[in-house]
């Protein structure tokens, strides 16, 4: 049996043991059980996934929503809370099974036996190499996207060669699956530190791993992840009135890694991987003036004028858009449905891999832009109403909404629209997104309409990562989260933050260039403005 000790920033008690027995690996075989040490108080869902023994799991953060961080108790298990039973189901809470984030180590009393089931132990990490390209190459540059809930990298050769690149889940996700719970982690005690080792640590395997040693990391990411890694001071990003500690555009030595590079911090919801990505878009030369979206846990938007001038504003937008949250939600991968069509017979799943589910197949779950599909359909059909229900009046239905309603689920404590699959779309699940699309449309209203006269007519809409590529841009104009006729004027423009990276690794005078506009971006704060609230909850409806 293996045994360690697990930092946790919880208060100074002595340490409780747990012993958890990993899911079998890759061969079949059961690995040994792991005996950790965490301070009693701490979340289980913490000490499993924090302390660097299991691959990470991307979890709702404790909204006991997607049931990922199961674990069953071997020992007699506590009294179930009605959060699990919801989730698991009766017969599975009868079985011992409990959700992590709903309990804690205890003080004391016997050492509880636990089982996950869908989490391994930490390997090594991979990253794909191209050994043709390195022959030629003394040194690289090493550039990475730390995003709230992934990490991409990518070394580049002097000439901008690709040598390797990789990608994983942030090994931070158990601290909560959005900025703000990663700060209120770091906050306590020696949470900062857990917090910048997790990611450390994988970014050592990265450098261990690649076929020549880089000489400079470019580390691109929020604020918030971006000062935890560094440990700098973040009170400024906890609370009003925000501030940051430093203005990054600078080299930071940190032990163990080469030096590392961070892009500008243009403000304190600004990071370096939306000054990356406008970084990306002005060496591809597009055409202004442009908004760049960056979508993640925080919206962040920077629209570049003709002129040369821009304007920046960010809000907070939650997990749902990374798959992370609804009942369903998955990151998109193999067997998750990432869109849907409308059939005679309702809507029909399409899968990441191409193709549709087979008769009886089950999906993984759907991602996020697989829900805007749904959401878009449902709407057009009537059964979703605007206000983000489900229509109950049958007789003012389409044929098609009205063989929905015999497929809606109304025992489950929230109502829920079952789906091929096994999946299910629950009003729950349409309130996050619709909270989102609020947050979304009225970012976006505030830059356009500060942007000058005109702009709104003749803007390229450059949406970044995952999100743009996939997403339908009819769909998010039917769902309001563009203005009505903008979704020819949208563009899927990749990972601006990786490329940018690798374009600030490569080239000193870019990130002088870049540095200096920062400087003078201008800051919106529409959440300041007097009528936020009433232009909030105006837009809490789909469409226009």
């Amino acid at each position: 049996m293996n045994s360690f000790d697990f930092p946790c920033p919880v208060g100074q008690s002595q340490p409780m043991k747990i012993r958890i027995h990993p899911a079998p690996g890759s061969d079949g075989l059961r690995p040994d059980p792991v005996l950790l040490d965490a301070v009693p108080g701490t979340r289980m869902q913490q000490a499993i996934w924090l302390s660097g023994l299991f691959n990470p799991v991307p979890l709702c953060g404790g909204l006991a929503r997607c049931g990922r961080c199961r674990m069953r108790y071997l020992t007699p298990a506590p009294a179930p809370l009605p959060e699990e039973e919801s989730v698991l189901g009766s017969e599975a809470v009868r079985s011992g099974w409990r959700l992590a984030c709903h309990r804690q180590i205890p003080d004391g009393g016997p050492v509880p036996e636990l089982e996950l089931p869908d989490t391994t132990l930490a390997g090594e990490e991979k990253t794909a190499a191209h050994p043709s390209l390195s022959g030629g190459a003394e040194t690289c540059v090493l550039a990475v996207d730390l995003g709230t809930t992934g990490i991409a990298w990518r070394a580049l050769a002097g000439d901008g060669a690709i040598l390797a690149g990789g990608s994983a889940l942030n090994p931070q996700e158990g601290a909560g699956a959005d900025v703000m719970s990663r700060l209120a982690y770091a906050s306590q005690g020696n949470g900062m530190t857990v917090l910048a080792e997790c990611v450390r640590r994988l970014l050592r395997s990265v450098v261990s791993r690649l076929p020549v040693l880089p000489r400079l990391i470019v580390l691109a990411g929020n604020t918030a992840m971006t000062d935890i890694f560094l440990e700098k001071d973040i009170s400024g990003l906890c609370a009003a009135p925000y501030h940051l500690s430093h203005a990054g555009g600078a080299v930071f030595e940190l032990p163990g890694l080469p030096p590392v590079y961070v892009p500008p911090l243009a403000a304190p919801f600004i990071g370096g991987d939306v000054t990356a990505g406008v970084c990306a878009l002005l060496s591809e030369g597009q055409k202004l003036p442009w908004v760049l979206a960056d979508l993640g846990t925080n919206g962040e938007f920077v629209l570049m004028r003709e002129d040369g001038t821009c304007l920046a504003t960010s809000v907070p937008l939650g997990p749902a858009l990374e798959g992370i949250g609804p009942d369903c939600g998955r990151l998109a991968g193999p067997g998750t449905i990432t869109s849907f069509v409308l059939t005679p017979f309702g809507p029909e799943p399409r899968l990441f891999e191409g193709g549709t589910l087979a008769p009886g197949a089950r999906a993984a779950g759907i991602s996020a832009t697989g829900y805007l599909s749904l959401l878009a359909l449902l709407l057009k059909t009537g059964f979703l109403l605007p206000e983000g229900q489900f229509s109950s009046d049958s007789g003012s239905l389409q044929p098609l909404a009205r063989r929905l309603l015999s497929s809606l689920d109304r025992k489950s404590a929230v109502p829920r629209l079952m789906l091929p699959g096994n999946v299910w779309l629950s009003l729950s699940d349409v309130e996050e997104i619709l909270k989102v699309k609020a947050a979304f449309s009225v970012a976006l209203d505030s830059l356009l309409s500060a942007a000058g006269e005109g702009v709104r007519s003749r803007v390229t809409l450059c949406i970044a990562g995952a999100l743009g590529e996939h997403a339908d841009p009819g769909d998010l104009e039917t769902l309001g989260f563009i203005p009505s006729g903008m979704a020819g004027a949208v563009r899927a423009v990749g990972n601006t933050s990786l490329e940018g990276a690798g374009l600030l690794g490569l080239h000193q005078d870019l990130r002088e260039r870049l540095s200096r506009m920062c400087a003078d971006i201008s800051l919106l704060r529409p959440d300041q403005e007097q009528n936020f609230h009433r232009r909030y909850i105006d837009a809490m409806h789909f469409g226009g």
